[in-house]
């Protein structure tokens, strides 16, 4: 083909393509496609051998699109941000009947197992052991330099040991849900039980209630709430190996997986917090009781409404 005829058949793409470039185009979504057909314009004009004047029009044009496609860094997302702020409650949002499961497995075991040592403490020996009831007993008891702590450990030293302690439950819960979910659920279940024993044993007694409930109210909102999403990642992980739908159970939970990522990240960096919560305003004494509570609830609040609100139209 001749360098004249080849011009008059590409002269409308180039010229659409200029325009797009200087903002005059409606649809910029189009430039893409326009963009791949430039640069097969290009590689032809420099196989035939058609004019240089030809060539550098093209290899500029080629350019220009290049930088508007990929090279303004500031107008791509911040894709942990976009998935802190927007995908992952929104993800949480979609899967509600999951996280309604979870919170009944949790805090209602928690408030069961609660009542019955509340009204009946000696069924308190049925779920732990008499020196355990009694070293949560002393970790709790006013006038102590580090509130929630059995030794005397630092603040560094007990930051470490809360975010292996929190993320490996979170993990464990999240790993368990693979088997159908059951894992998972019973994991979520058996720390609300946890709760609910040492909750009702130290309420019980004036001199730890307000010690215990001043320690945990803070990073409990966010170390619980990113158990119960860890364990609701888990369980629709195992619901979609159980019902795969047309797919094949490997694509279901591979797809399910990519799905829940957000959900499992965003769960994991709560757990994260709540580590240095506890580790650094939790257990010190010097901090009011009064205080905590208001900072406790203040947090739960947050978490809340962050869950209710984010995200939303953004998607």
């Amino acid at each position: 083909m001749k360098q004249q005829q080849f011009e008059a058949d590409n002269a409308a793409l180039w010229t659409e393509i200029s325009a797009l470039l200087e903002g005059a185009g409606h649809d910029q979504r189009a430039l893409p496609a326009l963009y791949r057909r430039l640069c097969q314009c290009l590689a032809l004009s420099s196989q035939r051998g058609y004019s240089p004047a030809l060539t550098d029009y093209l290899q500029k044009l080629v350019g220009a699109c290049h930088r508007r496609l990929y090279g303004t860094a500031i107008e791509r997302p911040n894709t942990l941000v976009r998935w802190m702020l927007v995908d992952f409650p929104c993800r949480v949002r979609a899967e509600w009947r999951l996280l309604l499961l979870t919170c009944l497995a949790f805090f209602g075991v928690a408030l069961g197992v609660g009542l019955l040592i509340w009204f009946k403490p000696q069924w308190a020996y049925s779920f732990a052991s008499a020196s355990d009831l009694d070293g949560y007993r002393a970790m709790y008891q006013p006038g102590k330099a580090s509130v929630g702590r059995g030794g005397s450990e630092g603040d560094v030293m007990m930051f470490g040991h809360y975010i292996w302690n929190n993320v490996s439950i979170g993990f464990r819960t999240f790993a368990g849900g693979i088997f159908g979910g059951i894992p998972a659920l019973v994991s979520v279940a058996f720390n609300g039980m946890h709760l609910g024993v040492i909750a009702a044993w130290l309420s019980r007694d004036p001199a730890t209630a307000h010690q215990f409930w001043s320690f945990v109210i803070t990073h409990a909102s966010v170390e619980v709430t990113g158990l119960l999403l860890c364990g609701m990642s888990g369980i629709r992980l195992g619901l979609a190996l159980i019902h795969p739908g047309r797919r094949t159970r490997a694509h279901a939970l591979h797809e399910t997986s990519q799905y829940m990522f957000p959900v499992i990240v965003g769960g994991s960096l709560m757990t994260f917090l709540a580590a240095f919560i506890e580790a650094f305003w939790s257990a010190s004494a010097v901090i009011p009781i009064h205080v905590k509570y208001a900072v406790g609830g203040t947090c739960w609040v947050l978490v809340i409404g962050f869950f209710l609100f984010a995200g939303r139209g953004k998607q």
